[in-house]
């Protein structure tokens, strides 16, 4: 049943459109507290209807982080081990953020146009960022809407695409992080084999709605299975630059105690840059994760 986040009765929340794009900030909810499963369910519907979530000043240490995400599912460790919180593995840290001299966060990740976990053979769903510490200047996430981005397509190109499948590669996209970032370590033969390519489709549909969504990325997306060569490099090119047009687009500007959720069917993102010698940045992502039930549900036919 869909509930609508304003015709909850034991609560005062409020939606805020944050962009004619997407995204919306839910207001009078503390994560971190006891939260009814009837706020989760709307928070779901809100999430299949928004893309993005924004929770401003919430007081989160890692438990009340863990907890709360996990009430949307199962959660997932992510391939950068090194960059795990110590003793608490299901929190992955971001930034330019060191202890005693040596990097806890990864300082490179995101740069590029993606969507979390999609070199896995079942992606994670979710993603659920919270600022620990925010550059006053740079660092926004800009996130694009991936259904909005299909909507728009001609029909006759919806039509050539929605049977296309398209490549994705952990072991690509990390040799090209390491061309960047020579801190990050070599990708040994083990890790490789932990993390093979995979075959998604173009076009996935929410779970829940039915709702399309074109599903590729320049970070992962290597090619196209069916077309391979220059036609399909050109068309995944085409496909990835449609997608971040200004008009599908959100930046947020983070603030110290922002929790953003999103949606990784539905979602692209990236980070932008800031001046990391002057400014430290640290953020904590739990990941919700895919699973083979969820995936089958979001395959068109």
């Amino acid at each position: 049943m869909t509930v609508d986040l304003q015709d909850i009765a034991d609560t005062s929340l409020t939606l805020r459109p944050l962009s004619p794009a997407l995204g919306a900030e839910v207001s009078g909810l503390d994560v971190a507290h006891d939260v009814s499963d009837a706020t989760i369910e709307a928070l779901r519907d809100a999430l299949d209807r928004y893309g993005v979530l924004l929770f401003r000043d919430q007081v989160l240490d890692p438990e009340a982080h863990i907890a709360f995400s996990h009430r949307f599912g199962a959660l997932q460790e992510v391939a950068q081990k090194q960059y795990q919180m110590q003793g608490r593995p299901l929190i992955y840290v971001i930034g330019n953020v060191e202890e005693n001299g040596r990097p806890i966060g990864d300082p490179s990740v995101g740069r590029l146009w993606h969507s979390d976990q999609s070199f896995l053979q079942y992606p994670a769903i979710g993603s659920l960022l919270y600022g620990v510490e925010c550059p006053p200047e740079g660092a926004d996430t800009q996130f694009a809407n991936m259904y909005a981005a299909w909507d728009a397509l001609p029909d006759d190109l919806r039509r050539r695409i929605e049977s296309l499948h398209a490549i994705h590669s952990f072991s690509e996209y990390y040799e090209a992080l390491r061309e960047r970032d020579a801190t990050q370590p070599e990708l040994t033969d083990s890790r490789r084999a932990l993390y093979p390519d995979v075959v998604h489709p173009l076009v996935r549909r929410n779970p829940r709605t039915g709702r399309k969504a074109l599903y590729i990325n320049p970070g992962y997306a290597i090619g196209i299975a069916e077309l391979p060569g220059p036609q399909g490099e050109r068309l995944l090119h085409e496909l990835c630059e449609h997608c971040v047009a200004e008009r599908f687009v959100y930046a947020h500007r983070w603030r110290a105690r922002d929790l953003v959720f999103w949606d990784n069917l539905a979602v692209n993102h990236r980070g932008t840059s800031f001046d990391e010698k002057r400014w430290v940045r640290r953020m904590h992502r739990t990941t919700v994760a895919g699973s083979p039930t969820v995936y089958a549900a979001s395959l068109l036919g």
